[in-house]
């Protein structure tokens, strides 16, 4: 490598990164609303620091298929896998089970890795939800579950969350073969409007888990710095694609927070 081609501060006493693939410190990075050139130089610029990309909303229903395609195929090239957020499972789901299967179909023929399926964006059954895993690890599609207290700003009482219902859930999603549990931010440290974040909720959720299980919603910089403060620098996070940078720096301990300058340690 000439010095040119080597990273600047690569000799610093940063904390170690494991290489890809990664089992663990996971960054599942919400992607760019635009594809195309936008998303090429994005990956250019951080692909070592991407493992998942999550192409979110209901980007692969109106985004055009050859954008989607060459989405896809550029992060596999860099090593990186492609997954489909919860909205358009939501709307398969609402179809009925051979709308989902051609939904799933879809997903497999253009190369999809991960599909979220979120128990709190609609009301399922558990045998429903394990059967919709099941469908997609037939097709070697991996699954992420989305659990948590609020969706897409509805409002929730602390009083009334059902967390051990959403623990069970969770539970009986990775027995059916999901691949994560994606802890949702919304009423726990986003859309709470002005009142203190809900880490005593985060906790009783997490402490049924392995880290390894769990992947938290962290897109701001300080709840991505706390997250790391407890779980540790190999913590799973999503963030959206304007904070990768700001990840990466707090998994070596280094930023955004000060509370995480120079505290972070592998070994």
């Amino acid at each position: 490598m000439t010095e040119k081609s080597r990273p600047l501060l690569s000799g610093a006493p940063w904390a170690a990164r494991e290489a890809k693939p990664r089992q663990r410190g996971i960054n599942y990075v919400r992607g760019p609303a635009v594809l195309g050139g936008y998303l090429n130089d994005f990956i250019g610029c951080y692909a070592e620091h991407i493992d998942i990309l999550k192409l979110s909303g209901h980007q692969v229903t109106f985004s055009s298929p050859e954008s989607i395609s060459k989405a896809i195929k550029i992060c596999h090239s860099n090593s990186i896998k492609v997954a489909v957020g919860n909205p358009p499972m939501d709307v398969a789901l609402s179809g009925g089970w051979g709308v989902t299967c051609g939904f799933l179909d879809e997903l497999l023929a253009r190369g999809i890795d991960y599909v979220e399926i979120s128990c709190i964006a609609r009301a399922i059954d558990d045998g429903d939800l394990e059967k919709v895993i099941l469908a997609a690890k037939q097709r070697n599609i991996d699954v992420i579950i989305e659990v948590g207290v609020e969706f897409a700003h509805s409002q929730s009482e602390d009083g009334n969350l059902f967390i051990e219902r959403r623990i069970q859930q969770a539970k009986l999603a990775l027995q059916a073969g999901a691949k994560m549990i994606l802890v949702e931010s919304e009423g726990l440290t986003e859309n709470r409007n002005g009142q203190a974040y809900r880490w005593d909720v985060i906790d009783r959720i997490a402490s049924n888990f392995s880290t390894e299980q769990l992947m938290f919603e962290a897109d701001d910089q300080d709840v991505l710095s706390r997250y790391i403060d407890v779980f540790g620098p190999k913590s799973n996070l999503m963030v959206d694609h304007t904070k990768v940078e700001k990840l990466e720096a707090a998994r070596r301990g280094f930023g955004p927070s000060q509370s995480l300058w120079g505290k972070v340690v592998t070994v």
